[in-house]
Parts: structure tokens; C-alpha cells; sequence
């Protein structure tokens, strides 16, 4: 097929670490065409890198570019870049969150089904090849009866040293100099700055607390609540939900068909260098573990974990399925999706069922 003339607004540490690599690397697929950063410094240096010479500092300025795809991987809320992009006709790939509300993601919808183009929400794990071998194991258990799922987040900079990456003027020091307290009060005072009416109108609430939670919950939770719906459907509803420590901890309780119950919770943890993202899955006949690595590894496997009963005896079993990278996986399948039509595996209509969790684990917040 011909490749695809694409386009990168955004050029963060995922873009760099991960969709600038892979785009290069399926040279016959894409041609990377132009690039957008706020910071000049940074564009002009990913540019020379990548060898692009269309360099521009505006979204609306990359979009009037000759593109048949765009890559939206800036922070924060992406729906007015995205409704952009598809009127401009180009296919969208876009990092999550795509957008901070449902009457937001609503309009996005609708502006994607006028258009007839692709539009794909960037959930890397449902392209991951051990949590995909994971979830088929989940679905063959018996009488499943609770799932435990837990991520602990640590400052993503531990992960992201030891790749060469261009550091913008405004990203934030190093995490030796983001330590304890102060750091937590400094990225309440950033989130509220950045998005302060669409938080209040997702969460609901005009707490400080309970906004920097929604911030989270839809920046980085909505990949687990993702990850759930993927293996278990979706959700009946929040039973309990719980915020702490200045919103950067909360926890909920879920429940799937079925009569299953979830407990998931997040929690910042910025200075231990032990990233923690696992899925168990607890039934009467056996039990299934999925443990992701850091999105900012690699090629690092998902673990998959089990037990069962093999005659009187306990089995238990550790799988790597895959050094597949997802990230990888996932530009394979928006280059496929382009070329036939087909909707994607991660569309806009899952984004939206998604973030409907979402709203209703902030707005069942008793913290």
C-alpha cells in the first residue's frame, strides 16, 4: 500500500521513547512529513534526528500540511485537536486521553462519523501480545469471583533516563529535585492550571482533591479501566469509591456480570523506582495474574501468571508470551485500519465507554 504521509503533534517522552522509533521503523507503512512541539529547542532537534524539515510550533499550521494521517500525542485534554484533524480529513491516531468529558467525546464522535475517517484511542495493552494471551486465559476460568487490580505509579523520569531524549523547557526537574510533600502540592497546582472547567464539568466537583483525581483517573487509570473492560466487559456499576492523599490515591470498588467484583486501585508513589501495574483474576478452579512493565520499557514482556489443580497437585505457571512491543503493535494495526476501512480495536465508541467508568468512580468519591 502506499504510505501513509503522517504527522506528529506532540514530541513528550512517549513520543520519543516509543511512535517516532516505530514510525521510523515501518518506513513502509508511514512517512513521517511534519512535526509540532510548543518548544522550538525540542522540534528543532527531534527534527534533525528524523530527518523532517516541516517543523511548526502551531497544531493548526501542521494540519494545513499535505497529510493523510496525523499522530496527536500532546498531554491533557485532545479533543479540540482531534475534531480539528478529521475536519481537515486525515486519519487520527490519539493518545488518550481523547477527551475530558462525555459531551466532549460526544462531539468527537460525531465529527469522526461525519468525516468517514479512522479514529483510534491509543490503549497500547489491548495490542499487547502477553495481555491479550492473559485475558484468554481469564475468559476460560470457571465461576471467577473477584479481581484485584492494582497500579503504583512512580515518577515516570526512573524509566526514562537511559533513553536520549530532548528535554523540553518546560518539562519538569529531575525527581531528586520533586521530593516529598512539595511535590505532591506542585502537581495539584499543575493539573488545576492546565484544565481547571472541563475537570470540574467530568468530575463534578469543584474540589481541588477530588479534580486532581479525575486528572489522573483520565490520564492514566483509564488504561486499566480499559484493561478490565477488555477481559471482564463492562462494568454494572461503582459500588464505593475513595480519593486520598491530595488525589493522587484512589480506589474503587466495581461490579462486572456475572456477579464479579473488582477492587482497583492507583496510587503515586514518585521516588521508588518500582513500577507496579497487576491484573489477578480469582476463581474457584484457578487463578490468573497479569503483570505489565512500565510503558516506558521497551520490549518488555507482560508476565502472565497461573494456578490450577492438576490432580491433587498445585500447578503454577509463568508465561512470556511476547517481546512484541504494543506500541509497535498498535501503529501496525492504524496503518491496517486505514488501508481496509475496518474500525479499530480501540475506537472512539470503547473510549467513550471507558471514560463513562471514569465519571462515575469521580462522581462516587466519598473523599
Amino acid at each position: 500500500m502506499d504510505r501513509l504521509r503522517t504527522g506528529v503533534i506532540g514530541l513528550g517522552a512517549i513520543a520519543q521513547i516509543m511512535h517516532l522509533p516505530y514510525l521510523r521503523e515501518l518506513d513502509d507503512r508511514f512517512a513521517l512529513a511534519a512535526l509540532c512541539d510548543l518548544d522550538p529547542v525540542a522540534l528543532e532537534e527531534v527534527g534533525r534526528r528524523y530527518g523532517v524539515a516541516r517543523l511548526f510550533t502551531a497544531a493548526a499550521e501542521l494540519l494545513a500540511e499535505p497529510l493523510d494521517a496525523v499522530l496527536i500525542l500532546t498531554s491533557g485534554n485532545h479533543a479540540p485537536d482531534t475534531i480539528a484533524a478529521l475536519e481537515r480529513g486525515l486519519h487520527v491516531l490519539v493518545e488518550k486521553p481523547l477527551a475530558s468529558t462525555l459531551r466532549e467525546t460526544d462531539e468527537v464522535l460525531a465529527v469522526a462519523e461525519r468525516s468517514g475517517k479512522t479514529l483510534m484511542v491509543g490503549m497500547m495493552k489491548q495490542y499487547d501480545p502477553g495481555y491479550r494471551r492473559g485475558v484468554k486465559l481469564v475468559r476460560a476460568l470457571q465461576d471467577l469471583r473477584y479481581v484485584d487490580a492494582t497500579t503504583l505509579q512512580p515518577d515516570n523520569w526512573l524509566y526514562m533516563f537511559h533513553h536520549p531524549i530532548v528535554r523540553g523547557a518546560g518539562w519538569p526537574p529531575p525527581v531528586e529535585e520533586r521530593q516529598g510533600a512539595a511535590m505532591f502540592r506542585g502537581v495539584q497546582k499543575a493539573i488545576l492550571a492546565q484544565e481547571s472547567s472541563t475537570l470540574r464539568e467530568g468530575s463534578g466537583s469543584n474540589d481541588p482533591d477530588a479534580l486532581t483525581a479525575y486528572a489522573f483517573l483520565t490520564s492514566s487509570s483509564i488504561h486499566d479501566v480499559n484493561a478490565l473492560r477488555g477481559a471482564l466487559g463492562q462494568p454494572e456499576g461503582v459500588l464505593a469509591a475513595h480519593h486520598w492523599a491530595g488525589g493522587t490515591s484512589f480506589t474503587a470498588t466495581l461490579a462486572y456480570p456475572r456477579d464479579v467484583r473488582a477492587t482497583y486501585t492507583w496510587t503515586l508513589l514518585p521516588q521508588l523506582k518500582h513500577y507496579t501495574e497487576d491484573f489477578s483474576f480469582y476463581a474457584s478452579d484457578g487463578r490468573v495474574s497479569i503483570r505489565f512493565p512500565s510503558p516506558y520499557l521497551r520490549n518488555a514482556p507482560t508476565l502472565v501468571e497461573t494456578e490450577r489443580m492438576e490432580s491433587e497437585e498445585l500447578q503454577q505457571t509463568r508465561l512470556t508470551t511476547s517481546y512484541e512491543e504494543a506500541f509497535k503493535q498498535e501503529l501496525l494495526e492504524f496503518a491496517e485500519c486505514v488501508r481496509t476501512g475496518r474500525a479499530p480495536r480501540t475506537d472512539g465508541a470503547g473510549f467513550r465507554q471507558d471514560l463513562e467508568v471514569i465519571t462515575e468512580i469521580a462522581r462516587s468519591f466519598s473523599g
